[in-house]
């Protein structure tokens, strides 16, 4: 008889006399697991089968009642006879396998020994683990990460951080320099500008011009808000430079709009009708109105 472990599902080979009427409580050898064999069932008699059998036994019976003599004529047969019942008494009693007990080597009980099936296992000897369905993702996650190589993955992860530290610290730059005008030439030097006041020049021009019969110097341009919020529009001041950027004149003036919505744009224009002689560049910038209004 075969029977299976239903845990593991190695199989083995038994008597099935070992078993009993009742059935008895096996252990697997290979993971311990302990469970209940029933005996197999007899099939059921054919119908047929059994009224021939039947019909054997009455002839048989009808035979033997011809040929035996009466029971007076020989008192020595009944007594003959006697003991049968004596040992189909002798055999019922005797006592049947613990169902509780563990089969032995050949599939008989043994009282004083445990189940050892394992040479009678007919897979091969592999090692079974209970939790291999289990989902474990932090561990799976761990296992992949001691597998990989430390050294790599911290560099990766290190210059990751730097990454991420630099684009902030370029995120944050004029916020940084309001509180550290000192920086300001730090980021200059690797060319980024900065831009405290929000506001830029765009589309300058200058140009030579006749105002009122004379030359003139026409400067003209506009002021770009790039943030989105609303900005107060500060004094312009304008410096003519000589070849060595050395400062010959400058002029303030004060654009008609006071304040720029969020990437709102106005234009100004100067124009200068005494310009003196060596002039070589033009320089233009934001300056407070106060601070215009003092110096004139």
């Amino acid at each position: 008889m075969k029977i299976k472990c239903p845990d593991c599902g190695t199989s083995y080979d038994i008597k099935a006399e070992a078993l009993g009427s009742e059935g008895r409580s096996v252990k697997c050898a290979r993971c311990s697991n302990r469970w209940h064999v029933s005996p197999p069932k007899a099939p059921e008699p054919d119908a047929s089968d059994i009224d021939e059998e039947e019909w054997a036994r009455d002839q048989e019976a009808e035979a033997r009642a011809e040929d035996v003599p009466p029971a007076a004529a020989n008192p020595d047969i009944k007594s003959a006879a006697a003991p049968a019942p004596a040992a189909k008494a002798a055999t019922a009693t005797a006592s049947p396998p613990d169902p509780d007990e563990d089969l032995d080597e050949n599939g008989e009980t043994s009282s004083n020994k445990s189940t050892d099936i394992e040479s009678q296992a007919t897979r091969t000897k592999i090692k079974v683990n209970p939790y291999k369905h289990r989902k474990d993702t932090i561990g799976a996650i761990i296992n992949w990460l001691l597998r990989r190589n430390f050294r790599r993955i911290s560099g990766v992860a290190l210059f990751g951080a730097s990454v991420v530290i630099c684009l902030f610290f370029l995120l944050i730059r004029d916020e940084l320099v309001k509180k550290s005008p000192d920086l300001a030439s730090l980021f200059e030097t690797i060319g980024l500008e900065i831009n405290l006041r929000g506001l830029e020049f765009r589309d300058l021009r200058t140009f030579k011009d006749i105002a009122d019969g004379r030359p003139a110097l026409v400067i003209e341009g506009t002021i770009h808000n790039i943030k989105a919020e609303t900005i107060t529009v500060p004094a312009v001041r304008l410096s003519l430079r000589d070849a060595e950027l050395q400062e010959i004149y400058a002029w303030t003036i004060e654009p008609h709009a006071k304040r720029l919505n969020a990437l709102d744009e106005a234009r100004f224009r100067t124009i200068l009708t005494e310009v003196p002689s060596g002039v070589a560049d033009i320089q233009v910038r934001f300056v407070d109105r106060s601070l215009a209004k003092t110096s004139q």
